[in-house]
Formats: C-alpha cells, structure tokens, sequence
C-alpha cells in the first residue's frame, strides 16, 4: 500500500514602506506600497494595490479546492499573512480555520515573520516559537488529537534551532497546558535533500538522530517540482507516483503552485481523485510510531541553489552568499550579467547588528527598571505586543479585548517597575526587529527590491523605537550610539568595501569580493528615481521628512524620499502598471 501527502506553505511578506502610527499603544498602522499590478488566473482577473494585496486576493480560492480535495493535504499559513488575509477576505481566512477545524486539511504551524532560524540568537528563535504557540493555541486545542507539523521558514535546519523549539514548547506546555501534548509530538517538515543520507525510496519519514522523539517527514524533491511547475500532465504525475512503488511519498510546495491557476486546482483534484482510485491512499501527514533514525544536516534549507550542493545536500548559500563547503563569495546570473552576492553576507551582517543591538538595549533597559528574569520577560513582552499587533485574528478566535490589551500585560510582566510607555516602545521596537529579520531580501539575486526596502524601513523603526525607549528612560547616551549605529550600517552601507568590513574574505584572490564587483552589485535600479543604493534609499525614506532622532540631532539630511525600487524576477509575469519599476505612487 502507497501512501501520498501533499503540503502547502502560504506566506507572503508584505509591502511596508513606512510606520505610520507614533504611539505604541494605539492601534497600528503603516503606509502601504501603491504599485497596481494584475494577476491572471485562466479567465479571472486580480487586481492588487501592490503584489502582497494581489496574490491575498487569490487565496479566496483555497477553501473550495480543499473542500473538493478533502483531507489530502496539510497546509502552513505564516501568522502575518493570515492576519492580513483576514484584513481582506474575513470569508476566506474562516474557510482555511474551518479546513483545519474539520480535518479537511492537515494543521502545521510555522513561525511569523519568515526568517532563516538558524541565523538568528537563541534570545530570538525563542521569542518567536512563543508567538507561534501563543498565535495558534486556539487551533491546536481544537485539533482534537489530530497530527501537527512544524515547517521551519524554508525548511531551514540546525539542531540549536530544534533546542529553542523544545525549550519554547516546555514552557507553552506550562502556561498553555491545554497544547502541551500536542506540541510536544509535532512533526517536522523537510527535504530529502537535507538528511546526510536520504531516506529510501517510499519511506517519507524519518526520526532525526539528535532529538529523543522528534519524526521528520522528507519531500520528494523531483516529485515536488513536477507538480509545482506543471511539467507533468495529471496521469503523467500519478504514473510517476505508481512507479515509486509501495511506501509513502511527500509533496510540498508553496501555496501558489495550488491557487496559481484554475487548470491547476483542477490538476489536483484529478490527481488526487485518479491516486485514490488507483488504490493510493492520499492523506495530510500521519507519523507512524516508528521510523528509520537520520541525522539532519545543520543548515541545510528546502530551496537552496540547485547547482550549488555539496554531496547532493543542500545548505543556506543562496541566503549567506558564501558557501559553507570552502566559505567562498558565490555570484549569479542576473538579467544576463554576473552579480556578486557579497551583498547578501553584508546584509546578513547588517541585520544581525540591529537584532544584537535592539535586544541588548531591550534588556538594559529591563535592568535598570528593575526587573529580575530580564530575557524571559522580553519574551512575554513580546508575546503581548504580537496579541496587540494580531488583535483581529485573536478576537476573531474568541480571545476577549482586555487578552489583547498590551498595557494592561506590560504592567503585570514589568510589575510596575517600568513606564507602560516606555514598555510599548521597547516591545514594539523588537516585535519590529523580528519582522525585519525575513529571509525574503536574500532570496532574490539582487538587492533592489521591495523586500530588501521593506526590511531595512522594519529595522530602522526598530532602532528608532528603542532610541525612544532609552530618551524616556532618561538614557540619553544609549539613544544617541543607536543613531550611530543606523548611520554606520544603513546609511553608510555602500561603503562597507572601502572600510575593510571583507578582508577576512579578501585571502583567496575572486571576482566575487572586488571592489567593482562590490559596487555593481548595489547599483540603483531606479537611477532615474533615486541614486542611492536600496539600503539607503530605504532609511531615508523611514526617516523622512526631517530625520529626527529621539533625543538628538537628526541622524541625516534627507536628500530625497522615494520608495521605488527595482522588480523582482520572479513576479515579472504579473501586469503591472509600471513595468519598468516597482513604484510607490500617490495613493
């Protein structure tokens, strides 16, 4: 007997190109990128303000197609995007909760806010395991037993990244005793390609060899991208699963491989129809009580470069640019000419200083009120100001107003011993920082993009926020080196190359780290628009209009505001109202 899983990961990153509301308290707002685009499916047309409004807008159709193809898949939605989903479509957003109520679709939990775990600290992945408990307690207590999953964004792996999984569990098992059970027994989605020695033919799962009980399932990769680009007909696909013989197989793909076209919804459901048919049973995933142990590999990642894996396993060089076989800077074709991805070593550098800087003031701050278990507190803190940032999708879950009132929580978890004002700043500034950590900027082969903008304006509220915090905290020394802080690294990006910030990756004689191959790479795509590269592009336009700097003088003198960036390669085939850039225009 053969057995199929299929799994979708829904996710889309946003377009914020300014926070717009100053008090933490209040409920928050940003600005919104306006860059119309239209997507086609078969004869049906969606119209976005902008790519993130756009493809939302196509999720609508999910719930039918579960429905038609019910209980043979399991899908993720990242914690942001359903909110947002419930912004636009409240109807669709209650079908994908109803899907996972029934059964109709298998439950798996992810992260918000998409980052690669593993390059983040400890102090982070665990802040985010906790909002992922907390965001999803209501489904998981009504999952009524039902076998949960874990999608690490892009399956990306390491055994300290499953330490701070089992550490944030425990702890949800304590003050969410109603999900303790169920969390703890989680599966773990991944890829054949990760394990050092892939699984057999027909045995999808796995027990991962540094964990005590932790069962992995492993996506057929070939088999996956066969259903994802459509390069099979349905009986060619069903054919190719027959051929695998008896066992159990994984597809999963993205959520817009499903929704992308009708003929492909319909491809689905025939497949699924013709497998049953045939004998296959296809179902969401079921652990079974045992497994073949295989050891993972640490930073391994579902969707790595394909021509770029070492023995046939895959790593996190497409998102570090340097592969972890000999540490060197790798380059890519992008519209038809190398591009250094040295780029994406330096931004990782970048963002890691913020996340560092942004917790360590976060917990000096926590110290001088006062408070005693300061790490664990900025946890919860956090927690409390995603309840405040996610109200709608926690009211819509039953959770009462005053669940959702962070200054009510803030003064209960600082006990006083903090102004609920500078406790508001603090937590927004790193729930801010955490939403500027998405892995999305370094996906894409170049830098000027949306994502990468939205990132660094995500980064600079973050600095800018806890700055804010240190004034009214009456630490004044600490909000003025934040200031310097974003200068040296955002502002001054450009000329990280001449500062020597690469030396150490300058022994081995390459292209890839040259000055001109430097510069190139950070080339505005919006010359006409902007000189600037992206990064500074991006802080100007967060700062602007004056560039103030709490308790200090503006950090810059804004030289222009523009949020246009260039398009990314892989939304080329949407109709967008200007084809040639991806604008901000008037709203």
């Amino acid at each position: 007997m053969s057995t199929l899983s299929f799994h979708f990961h829904g996710y889309q990153p946003g377009d914020i190109v300014r926070w717009r509301e100053p008090d933490p308290l209040r409920p928050q707002t940003f600005e919104q990128r306006t860059s119309p685009v239209v997507l086609r499916i078969g004869p049906d047309r969606i119209e976005g303000r902008n790519w993130t409004d756009a493809v939302l807008r196509t999720y609508g159709r999910m719930g039918s197609v579960l429905h038609r193809a019910s209980g043979s898949a399991s899908v993720d939605i990242e914690p942001q995007t359903l909110v947002w989903l419930l912004e636009r479509d409240p109807s669709a957003y209650r079908a994908i909760i109803a899907a996972y109520d029934s059964g109709t679709a298998g439950f798996v939990m992810t992260p918000p806010f998409h980052p690669i775990l593993p390059h983040l600290h400890r102090q982070e992945r665990e802040a985010l395991f906790d909002l992922m408990f907390d965001f999803y307690s209501p489904l998981i207590q009504r999952a009524e037993g039902r076998p949960i999953g874990l999608w690490l964004p892009e399956a990306a792996y390491s055994h300290e990244t499953m330490d701070s999984f089992r550490e944030s569990a425990r702890q949800a098992s304590v003050e969410l005793d109603a999900i303790g059970d169920s969390i703890q027994s989680a599966y773990l989605v991944a890829d054949a390609r990760q394990f050092a020695h892939p699984p057999k033919s027909g045995e999808a799962w796995a027990r991962v060899n540094s964990t005590e009980r932790l069962l992995a399932i492993a996506r057929d990769h070939p088999l996956s991208g066969d259903f994802a680009f459509g390069a099979t007909t349905g009986s060619e696909f069903v054919a190719s699963v027959r051929s695998r013989g008896n066992g159990s197989l994984f597809v999963a793909n993205d959520l817009e491989s499903l929704l992308a076209n009708p003929m492909q919804a319909e491809r689905f459901e025939s497949i699924v129809h013709s497998l049953r048919e045939g004998g296959v049973q296809v179902v969401p995933p079921v652990p079974p009580r045992d497994a073949p142990t295989l050891a993972l590999v640490d930073h391994s990642s579902w969707s790595d470069y394909d021509d770029m894996l070492s023995g046939g396993i895959t790593s996190d060089t497409r998102w570090t640019g340097l592969r972890r076989s000999d540490g060197l800077v790798v380059s890519r074709i992008y519209r038809d000419r190398p591009m250094s991805q040295l780029w994406k070593h330096a931004f990782t550098l970048a963002t890691e200083r913020v996340e560092t800087a942004v917790r360590r003031q976060s917990l000096q701050l926590l110290q001088s009120a006062g408070v005693t278990r300061r790490p664990p507190v900025l946890r919860r803190l956090a927690v409390s100001y995603g309840r405040h940032w996610f109200r709608d999708h926690y009211l819509a879950q039953g959770l009462s107003t005053s669940g959702t009132d962070f200054a009510a929580s803030a003064e209960d978890l600082v006990g006083g011993k903090m102004d609920v004002e500078v406790a508001g700043f603090l937590a927004r500034g790193y729930l801010l920082m955490l939403m500027g950590t998405r892995s999305d900027p370094r996906f894409w082969d170049n830098p000027d993009t949306r994502v990468t903008f939205q990132n660094v304006v995500l980064l600079v509220q973050a600095l800018r926020d806890l700055a804010e915090a240190s004034v009214r905290a009456k630490d004044l020394g600490h909000a003025a080196g934040l200031g310097r802080l974003l200068r040296a690294t955002f502002l001054e990006f450009l000329d990280w190359h001449a500062r020597g910030e690469f030396a150490a990756l300058q022994t081995v004689p390459a292209w890839e780290t040259t000055e001109a191959a430097w510069y190139s790479s950070l080339e505005s795509e919006v010359p006409e628009r902007s000189p600037a590269d992206v990064i500074k592009r991006a802080t100007m336009f967060a700062l602007a209009p004056g560039g103030e700097w709490p308790g200090g003088d503006p950090v810059l003198s804004v030289e222009e505001t523009v949020a246009d960036t260039g398009h990314i390669v892989g939304e080329a085939h949407g109709e967008w109202k200007n084809p040639r850039w991806c604008e901000h225009g008037p709203g």
